[in-house]
């Protein structure tokens, strides 16, 4: 085999292996910017959940103070709403959680 065929068969293999290179950096590229995406939706799951956490304790005190009994703002009918927006909320974080996993465990 002569310089000029081995030259050659050398290239070709080097521009293969750039192309696998640009495909595999190019495919994570794709996992780091959708896992980018599902954090910052974690992020306002957690927003949320923090605002209906403020909202159930306000609405508890406020009814407190204005001399419910405890069995009273526990069947709060608000209150059981927020309560079960919060459980909503948790079911969407723990699958966006498995989600993430999915996606780093594939790496």
């Amino acid at each position: 085999m002569g310089l000029l065929q081995r030259l050659k068969d050398d290239l070709r293999t080097g521009i293969a292996t750039l192309r696998l290179g640009t495909v595999h950096a190019a495919g994570r590229a794709l996992e780091e910017t959708e896992l980018l995406r599902m954090r910052l939706e974690a992020r306002k799951l957690d927003q949320q959940l923090s605002d209906l956490y403020k909202d159930i304790g306000e609405r508890a005190v406020d009814m407190k103070e204005r001399g419910e009994t405890a069995e009273r703002i526990i069947h709060d009918a608000e209150i059981g709403r927020l309560v079960r927006e919060v459980q909503a909320l948790k079911e969407s974080r723990k699958k966006l959680e498995a989600e993430m996993d999915e996606i780093r465990n594939e790496q």
